[in-house]
């Protein structure tokens, strides 16, 4: 059993294993992550995607962001809460130096409209478990988020691990897909 206070370790370790990814290994991980992505049937049948525009440790989506026939959103920071907003407009640097949306010109997205989320972290397991950077955005998102709506963990191979300590607030991806193929973690 990992203890809670373990998470500061783990994310420790969960930053040096990325730091050790050359770029071109990132840049190749993340297009066959990409096309992974792509092959889901869940992608396919999901009109409404919610991305994320990469901080440079992790799996690079933008590409995505042209996928005809969806309506793709990215999330803002405001304040301690998460939103998604449509990809129209140029990204702008957040209160937390990512790239966003600019929130008078791209309109909000209403969280029970995304039915599919791909979701970054730093470490994922096999069965699901994912240990974010910390300060709970996404958790809290996904509480109000539609009941159905499938979370796809994303993330490089190197950030499998064995075992993360879950709170009842932390959600489980039902997917996690790496450069070396598709986990299948929920039951749907």
């Amino acid at each position: 059993m990992i203890r809670m206070d373990s998470k500061a370790a783990l994310r420790l370790q969960a930053r040096a294993r990325l730091g050790a990814l050359s770029p071109a290994a990132r840049t190749a991980a993340s297009a066959e992550i990409r096309r992974l992505l792509q092959a889901l049937p869940a992608w396919a049948a999901a009109p409404t995607i919610a991305l994320y525009a990469a901080q440079p440790s992790e799996p690079n989506l933008t590409p995505l962001l042209s996928t005809p026939g969806k309506t793709l959103c990215l999330p803002r920071v405001s304040g301690q809460t998460l939103a998604f907003h449509h990809s129209t407009t140029p990204l702008q640097p957040g209160p937390w130096n990512l790239l966003e949306p600019h929130p008078d010109h791209s309109p909000l997205v209403d969280p029970s409209d995304i039915k599919l989320f791909t979701i970054p972290g730093l470490a994922f397991t096999k069965s699901g478990a994912r240990l974010g950077r910390g300060g709970g955005f996404y958790d809290r998102f996904l509480a109000q988020a539609h009941p159905k709506a499938m979370k796809i963990g994303v993330c490089f191979e190197t950030q499998i691990v064995p075992a993360l300590p879950m709170e009842d607030h932390d959600h489980t991806m039902d997917w996690v897909v790496t450069e070396s193929g598709m986990i299948r973690c929920g039951d749907f």
